[in-house]
């Protein structure tokens, strides 16, 4: 059984106005008792004692001091086991405090979201400047590497910037990343057989440099909505506020148990994008292990 996952948004702020951006409200914020409060249901109604954790925004770096107010309590509790914390970010916000905060406590991922080449991420941009998101992201995961903190990156594709997803994988590269997890854009723009057919072509080019040994130490991997696992998803909104303050997504489909003070909700999204997708896992995923097989033989 997949490791069951707990989102944790810490805010709905964001410093960027990226155009495909899904989320609707974008100005929510949260006090530390709200998070203390779904962090004890989490941990009420978890499913089993080992779980991992993803600190989501808006831009969760907006709130660094409830990232790490919610780190430190969970890694208190006893009687569970957190595999990882996960933040997912867009990597713009970086201090040496921080940096070093992540270097000593090394179950605490940083996951930042970018697109590749600069041209490849024309879409996420700072919300008062306007300005491309690639060059400050850049700096801090290299900031991040001299501190030995390795950086991922959430990379999301779209039909603007399809075509550069091979080139963009070696860019991202090269300049030290190992870890990117590929994804298709969600909701936002629409996305066609012809954006599918280049980016199996795209991911296809990948797998056979990553075979033949061109990126040792590279990992890519596809956003796991992307998998051909149910589309299922556990929303836990706060009776009082409306407000959406966590979910819980992952392979095994559990649900967190209903309590008289979160109320929990089951939503099944199944679209023409949902199928496409799951052609494209398959491709991808059929192709690459084929190689791999064939490269041992």
């Amino acid at each position: 059984m997949a490791l069951e996952r707990y989102v944790i948004h810490v805010t709905k702020e964001c410093n960027c106005d990226c155009h495909y951006c899904y989320e609707d409200d974008k100005t929510s914020t949260y006090t530390w008792e709200e998070i203390k409060t779904l962090i004890d249901r989490i941990v009420q109604n978890r499913t089993s004692n080992e779980f991992g954790i993803e600190f989501l925004g808006g831009e969760p770096m907006l709130r660094w001091d409830l990232v790490k107010k919610s780190y430190e309590y969970l890694e208190s509790i006893p009687e569970i086991s957190v595999q990882d914390y996960v933040i997912t970010t867009n990597g713009t916000i970086m201090t040496l405090e921080i940096a070093d905060y992540l270097s000593k406590n090394k179950k605490l991922l940083f996951a930042a979201s970018l697109d590749g080449h600069p041209w490849a991420n024309q879409l996420r941009v700072f919300k008062d400047s306007r300005k491309n998101t690639h060059d400050a992201v850049i700096t801090n995961m290299k900031f991040l590497q001299k501190h030995n903190v390795p950086a991922s990156v959430h990379m999301v594709t779209h039909p603007y910037n399809v075509a550069y997803l091979a080139e963009s994988i070696e860019h991202l590269y090269k300049q030290g990343v190992r870890h990117v997890d590929v994804g298709t854009v969600e909701k936002t723009i629409q996305i066609d057989e012809q954006y599918c057919q280049r980016f199996v072509e795209e991911l296809d080019v990948v797998s056979k440099k990553i075979v033949n040994g061109e990126y040792p130490g590279l990992r890519v991997s596809l956003f796991e909505w992307v998998k051909p696992y149910n589309d299922v998803r556990t929303y836990i909104k706060d009776p009082k506020t409306g407000k959406v303050v966590a979910e819980s997504y992952g392979r095994s489909g559990n649900d967190i148990t209903h309590t008289n003070d979160y109320t929990v909700l089951r939503c099944t999204e199944k679209t023409k994008i949902s199928d496409m997708i799951y052609s494209i896992r398959k491709q991808v995923y059929d192709n690459h292990q084929r190689r791999v097989l064939e490269a041992m033989m």
